[in-house]
């Protein structure tokens, strides 16, 4: 039997990822440009499923030196 996946976490940290869109409003991620990197993190199985939080983009922009547009 499959897991269902808790689409209010984020897939990286697991803390809560404050989406929007699983309150049925807008979310900050919409507007959100994802750096390739980061994507690439994200379990196969949870990609376009769960909502990566704020602090891990900031996290990432942080250690990387990139910031998403």
């Amino acid at each position: 039997m499959a897991q269902r996946m808790n689409t209010s976490q984020c897939p990286l940290c697991q803390r809560s990822n404050h989406c929007g869109v699983n309150s049925d409003m807008p979310c900050w991620c919409m507007s959100e440009t994802f750096p390739e990197g980061l994507l690439e993190q994200i379990p196969q199985e949870q990609r376009c499923i769960s909502c990566i939080c704020q602090a891990c983009v900031k996290k990432y922009q942080l250690e990387s030196g990139n910031k998403a547009k």
